[in-house]
Formats: C-alpha cells, structure tokens, sequence
C-alpha cells in the first residue's frame, strides 16, 4: 500500500475532527449516533489488506471466484453504511448516503472491468508511467466501461488520482465527522435541568 493511497485514506477523517473542533463540536458527539455492526468496517479492513499483503488470497477471491477485490471491499463499507443509515440523524443520513452513493458508483466501475480504470493522462499529470497495470488499477481503453466513473481526478499533492466516487466518500466522510462532532457540543451547551425546591 502507497503511502499516496494511505494518505488518501487517513485524511478525510483527520479532517473532518479538525473542521468539526474549528466549529466548536466535540467528539462526544459520536456516542449520540449510534453504530452497528463495527465488525464489517474491520472486514473491509481486512480484506484490503489482503489485496495487497496475501498474493494467495486475492488469486483465490479475484481470479478463481471472479470477483474484484475492491468491489468486495465497497460491497462491505456499503452493507455496513446501510445498516446504520436508518438509525442515525437526518443530517448525518445525508452523509452517510453520499459515502454510499460514492462507494456504489467505485464499485460498479470496478465490476464492470474487473479493476478500476484509470485515465493515463490523470496519471501522467501525477507523476505516474501512464501504462502500468497492478491488482487494484489498469489504464482505460477503448473498450472500458464507464471509464469517466474511474480515477480520472489528478491530486498533485499525494501524486495520486481519484475517482468521483472517491471524492464523494472523502467528502462525506469529513461532512459525517463534523456533525456528529456539532452534536457533542450541542449537547454540551444544554444546561443540566434545575434542581427541585426543597420544601420543608
């Protein structure tokens, strides 16, 4: 794993604590929004990892059962998202479903090709040999489907190129981070409730 790609990861997160300390939140906030199933995120986790770590596994998932895998691991962060969505507030259903959408729109492309596509002109604006082939991405082709869906995005700073979908998922991910952090502070600021009169 790049540590272009681990940046690509960490920084959504990172970000949306710093804009949510910036707008007063706190994370307190996030044991107001309740999670479910926290075992699928380290699924995904896991599966990731073995993309990139565990040749034998992926030869196993990706070549002899046919399926991606990082449209595995979109499938996973999508059941989870979905489980939650429904228990969560309004404003943060709507962050949650733009991470969906985000991660739906990767996953299709990925299905489609067996990888995700990548414009090798985005790449050679990056820095990248607009030719190389890996477990995860290929260049786009003539024949590529839904090609404008895949790494199409240059990011100079990390040297590294994203998807739409991409970019949904790290701005839903900051925009989810910063108003469950508003609502620790929300409830901060709500004075405890006075104490009864004793009356003697």
């Amino acid at each position: 794993m790049s540590f272009s790609f681990f940046v690509l990861i960490v920084t959504p997160p990172i970000a949306g604590v710093l804009v949510g300390y910036l707008c007063g939140g706190r994370l307190s906030g996030f044991r107001s929004v309740r999670i479910r199933a926290l075992w699928l995120v380290w699924v995904a986790a896991a599966v990731q990892f073995a993309q990139y770590f565990a040749p034998g596994v992926r030869h196993v998932v990706q070549d002899v059962a046919g399926i991606p895998m990082l449209a595995l691991v979109f499938a996973i962060v999508f059941g989870w998202l979905a489980v939650n969505l429904r228990h969560w507030p309004a404003a943060i259903r709507v962050a949650g479903a733009a991470i969906v959408l985000g991660a739906a729109m990767n996953a299709l492309v990925i299905g489609l090709n067996g990888r995700m596509p990548y414009d090798p002109a985005a790449a050679d604006a990056v820095g990248s040999a607009p030719g190389l082939e890996g477990p995860k991405n290929a260049p786009a082709a003539a024949g590529t489907r839904l090609a404008p869906l895949g790494d199409v995005i240059p990011v100079p700073l990390v040297d590294k190129i994203a998807s739409p979908g991409d970019v949904l998922i790290g701005g839903g991910t900051v925009a989810l981070v910063v108003l469950a952090m508003r609502r620790g502070r929300r409830d901060h600021a709500t004075p405890a409730p006075a104490a009864a009169p004793v009356t003697v």
